[in-house]
């Protein structure tokens, strides 16, 4: 006792300590404290929130069931917006067809179409449902009976908690305990389990055949480049030795001016649609109204000054006409002029999706803070560029300011949680607030509003408004990528939900029930330690209730009211019903699919998660709440992810890991408030034993965490190496196994899982196949001489010409490229860089068909320059159609190897063991067009931007076909794909698209197509 620092207080038995506290204490336990005589408050909050939860849900539900049939865009984009390989077929009619439908697919299917970001947000629901109820099926008839029967006589939930148990009954404890560890081991098994799952899930992911066409596969993101080292020559011979060598490199560049020209076009293409159509729409409605086709619509007019009621009114067309044609021509002179800055940053591709990962796991830099951190797997829509300039050292200034802007920002929210709080005991509050007291003489009904609805509908009200505040805070933190951006939003936020709803609830929720107490023992000097944590140890666990309540709120209402959609609901009534828009802005709400944050939808699960594991032994009767809080959340998001939810930037589930530590958080909240508990009951019974048994699962517990983050923090950074070599074999679930069992083909995430490495290795000139003969034929002992590589090879020129089937003096081909930004070319060309190939000619051309509609700008410019290429090249006009040149996005590219930009083939052989007699290098099947969006994928966007189409409807009487005309003679883009106005009302629709005109291209690269 004396090590634990017990030795100034004697432990007593119960007994004498009842009798002490009762002789000390006479004139406060005269009068019945408060929580005994409205003990049954708490049944009719439970039973009010119950009813109104319930009401409300079945509203909403009932509302759901008649609006899902009335749009397909709300309801049911999946199965028209999206590209049909993960097109869902619509739903049958019926009022529970939406579930039946959703678990038809099976979950191979299920993988396929939602990607693995959803379905490890399915599986974390689906693996808490079925832990909740096996929890609840042990707890529930084992601790509620021992919680009420013979305690202390409190009525209500409270008596079915832990803090019903007398203190001279401490054995009854030793239930609750055993239930901890069974608790607490089952759910550590269970988060080892889907680690493991996840983690072959997502190198399944990263191997297939289907994320192998994607640029990320094979691109790295390196950060915090000093100036001596920001250049093409220096990145390449430093990048160049790993396995397969460089293929691209893009010096991030600083637009500057560019940007904001670039916006103002958009804002300018935007409103030209929208005075053309105003234009057109004016000739409909006088023909309604007068029953006649009047001769000529009216041009709108109005002054452009930026002092409103200044200026003389002008025709808006003519005027938003000129100022596009200006800006188009002011943008392609920047464009072209390649005076552009270069940031501290840089993409790198490589040959080989093995060195992407191998560089991101390497040390590149001796001085701290330079060169990292590096980044595999960016997808180009994954960037945030404004940045991509920003210094190792100024993140992490920034990464204080926002640490110390939360803290401001959890202390400020800390007061309103607590007087939230006060709701849930109208006792407390009227102690607080005395002027409150004509609540005591409302209606039983009006009180059980109060403390069981109004609390949780404050707290989730306020707790709503987090996550913008965290996006803009997490934005300003400097994050290259969208999807730490919305990691960190996922850590900060559930972090404010642990603290300001579970911690400062379950605190101040006691606190605030024994304050009173405290007060009146102060005036009467009579004030005792003991008597204060024995009435805390019964207080804390009262909290529950709210709980109970929160969580009833959240199981009802919040899955009803994902499904009835009601913000896109009514948005799409207001600008579609009401307001008459042009296509574009039609478009933006109609025709986009609206994607899951998981930044959001995450932290609220995994704070349902600690809640049930803190108050599973605590307050047993939380757990069935709990369980259908996860049971209707997993049908629901399972529909939402087939039908309404789409991804547009794949991470490959990176929110599952974090998800997974959060949820440690709630374990340790649990053991050390039950070990608090003990402690607290520490003077009324012996509950050393106890003490020592949770500390000993708290230790257990952290040595847990510890070796997760050992074993898969690596594993969900990068690919292991192991991976890539045939004697290790992954089936489509991602299971690995050694090369001593019978290797099979299998299918991998989206086709097959491409294995081993036998290329060659441009950074030493060998392949893994000549080297293995050399050890065969050398025997066990022979050594290989290793050539340097190409930077530190006196002959590195004439070896890479030779390497590519060159004569030296053709290698200048693959010489650094100067940065010439140009704009796109015309539709119907595109070049296929091939140097380095064993050919006549060091380019060849592929025709496309040309969309007639879309007028290219300066389309004579571009045949001028292609004719002269063309006969600079040697090449005969009368076999090819002329093609143009234009800017390399890439400031280096090594194409001395391959036909086309390698999309790492690892397996030169199948996954059965073909031996091969020597490197083959395999080219992926990728088509012109693609192979020159990839060629852009790293630019920043305002580098190589285009003028957006105007896009504009057709109607019948030809009238807007005649504006078409007008401005593409102007050279302006015109697009009218999927667009026409009704003659009848005038009004614009679109249907038949996927992607708005001008946008397609951004996405393809995301698919690989």
């Amino acid at each position: 006792m004396h090590c634990l620092g017990y030795t100034q207080r004697p432990l007593w038995t119960g007994q004498d300590r009842m009798s002490n506290t009762t002789s000390s204490t006479t004139s406060l336990t005269a009068t019945p404290p408060p929580y005994q005589v409205n003990a049954d408050g708490s049944i009719k909050a439970f039973t009010t929130a119950l009813l109104f939860d319930t009401l409300i849900a079945a509203v909403v539900f009932v509302a759901f069931c008649i609006v899902r049939h009335w749009s397909k865009k709300i309801y049911q984009p999946r199965t028209y917006l999206v590209t049909e390989d993960i097109r869902s077929p619509e739903l049958p009619p019926g009022i529970f067809s939406w579930v039946t439908a959703s678990f038809q697919v099976k979950d191979t299917e299920l993988l396929q179409k939602v990607g693995l970001d959803a379905y490890m947000y399915l599986r974390f629901l689906r693996m808490n449902a079925m832990f909740f109820a096996g929890c609840m099926l042990l707890a529930i008839p084992i601790l509620i009976p021992i919680n009420l029967v013979n305690g202390q006589g409190l009525d209500g939930l409270p008596g079915m908690s832990i803090g019903n148990i007398k203190l001279n009954e401490g054995w009854r404890l030793w239930f609750h305990l055993v239930l901890t560890y069974i608790f607490c081991g089952a759910a550590i098994l269970l988060l080892w389990r889907e680690m493991l799952e996840y983690t072959r899930r997502r190198h399944s992911y990263l191997l297939s055949e289907k994320h192998a066409r994607m640029p990320q596969a094979t691109t790295i993101l390196v950060t915090g480049i000093p100036k001596g080292l920001n250049s093409e020559a220096a990145l390449f011979d430093i990048f160049n030795r790993f396995p397969g060598g460089v293929a691209k490199i893009w010096l991030n560049m600083q637009p500057k001016d560019l940007l904001k020209l670039c916006k103002e076009r958009d804002h300018v293409v935007a409103k030209l649609e929208m005075m053309e159509y105003n234009y057109v729409r004016s000739a409909y409605r006088k023909s309604k109204k007068n029953d006649s086709k009047p001769t000529e619509p009216q041009r709108p007019m109005g002054r452009v000054s930026s002092i409103p009621f200044v200026g003389d009114k002008v025709d808006l067309i003519n005027y938003y006409t000129d100022i596009l044609c200006h800006l188009n021509q002011v943008i392609e002179q920047a464009q072209q002029s390649a005076l552009l800055e270069p940031l501290n940053s840089a993409f790198i591709q490589f040959h080989s999706q093995f060195a992407a990962h191998s560089a991101v796991q390497t040390v590149v830099h001796p001085v701290p803070f330079r060169m990292t951190p590096m980044f595999a797997e960016i997808s180009p829509l994954d960037v945030v560029w404004e940045n991509m300039n920003l210094g190792t050292l100024i993140r992490k200034g920034r990464h204080m300011l926002v640490v110390v802007a939360a803290t401001v920002l959890i202390l400020l929210l800390t007061g309103p949680t607590i007087i939230i709080q006060t709701f849930a005991n109208i006792d407390s509050l009227i102690a607080w607030v005395p002027f409150l007291k004509f609540l005591k003489d409302s209606p039983g009904a009006v009180i059980a509003i109060i403390q069981g609805i109004l609390p949780p509908l404050l707290i989730i009200s306020l707790m709503s408004l987090l996550p913008l505040v965290l996006t803009a805070m997490a934005q300003y933190e400097g994050h290259e990528r969208h999807t730490a951006v919305m990691l960190s939003v996922m850590s900060r936020f559930f972090f404010f939900l642990v603290v300001n709803v579970l911690l400062i609830s379950t605190l101040s929720g006691g606190f605030l029930q024994t304050i009173d107490e405290i007060l009146e023992m102060i005036k009467k000097n009579e004030f005792s330690l003991n008597f204060i944590t024995d009435r805390m140890s019964e207080n804390l666990p009262r909290a529950s209730t709210f709980f109970i309540t929160y969580v009833l709120l959240q199981s009802f209402t919040g899955p009803a009211l994902e499904l009835l959609q009601i913000g896109p609901l009514l948005l799409n009534f207001l600008f579609v019903r009401i307001f008459n828009k042009s296509p574009r802005q039609i478009w933006d709400v109609q025709g986009r699919v609206d994607a899951a944050n998981y930044g959001i939808i995450f932290p609220p699960a995994i704070l349902i998660f600690c809640i049930g594991i803190l108050y599973a032994t605590v307050a047993p009767l939380i757990l069935p709440f709990v369980t259908l809080y996860f049971t209707l959340y997993y049908f629901v998001f399972r529909h939402q992810f087939l039908y309404v939810y789409h991804q547009p930037i794949e991470t490959g589930g990176l929110a599952f890991p974090k998800a997974v530590k959060q949820a440690y958080t709630g374990i340790f909240i649990s053991e050390i408030t039950l070990f608090g508990y003990f402690l607290l009951r520490l003077s009324s019974f012996r509950a050393i034993p106890q003490l020592i048994l949770m500390l000993i699962l708290i230790l257990a517990t952290a040595m847990s965490l510890s070796n997760m983050n050992q074993a898969f923090d690596p594993l969900v950074v990068a690919l292991p190496m192991g991976l890539f070599s045939k004697a290790l074999h992954v089936d489509k679930e991602g299971i690995v196994t050694d090369g001593s069992e019978p290797s099979k083909e299998r299918a991998g995430y989206g086709g097959k899982v491409e294995r081993g490495y036998e290329r060659l290795d441009e950074g030493t000139g060998i392949s893994l196949v000549d080297l293995e003969q050399r050890k065969a034929s050398s025997g066990a002992n022979a050594t290989v001489e290793m050539k340097p590589s190409r930077m530190e090879d006196s002959q590195g020129e004439e070896l890479m010409a030779t390497r590519g089937g060159l004569e030296p003096s053709s290698a200048q081909g693959l010489a650094f490229s100067a940065r010439s930004y140009r704009s796109f070319p015309p539709e119907g060309h595109r070049r296929r860089f091939l140097q380095g190939t064993k050919r006549d000619s060091l380019m060849e051309t592929c025709s496309l068909p040309v969309q007639p509609q879309l007028h290219e700008p300066h389309q004579e410019q571009w045949n001028q320059e292609g004719q002269q290429e063309e006969q600079q090249d040697g090449m005969s006009a009368g076999q090819e159609q002329p093609v143009a040149s234009w800017r390399k996005s890439a400031s280096f590219h090594d194409y001395g190897h391959t036909e086309v930009p390698y999309v790492d083939r690892r397996a030169s052989f199948s996954p059965r063991g073909v031996t091969g007699e020597g490197p083959q290098a395999e080219t992926a099947p990728v088509s012109a067009e693609l192979e020159y969006l990839q060629d852009q994928a790293y630019c920043h966007p305002a580098i190589y931007n285009r003028q957006k189409p105007v896009w504009l409807p057709l109607d019948d009487r030809g009238l807007m076909q005649g504006e078409i005309a007008k401005l593409r003679q102007r050279g302006i883009a015109v697009a009218t794909d999927g667009a026409v106005m009704d003659g009848s009302t005038g009004k614009a629709a679109v249907s038949g698209l996927i992607y708005a005109p001008g946008e397609e291209a951004r996405y393809r690269l995301e698919r690989g197509e």
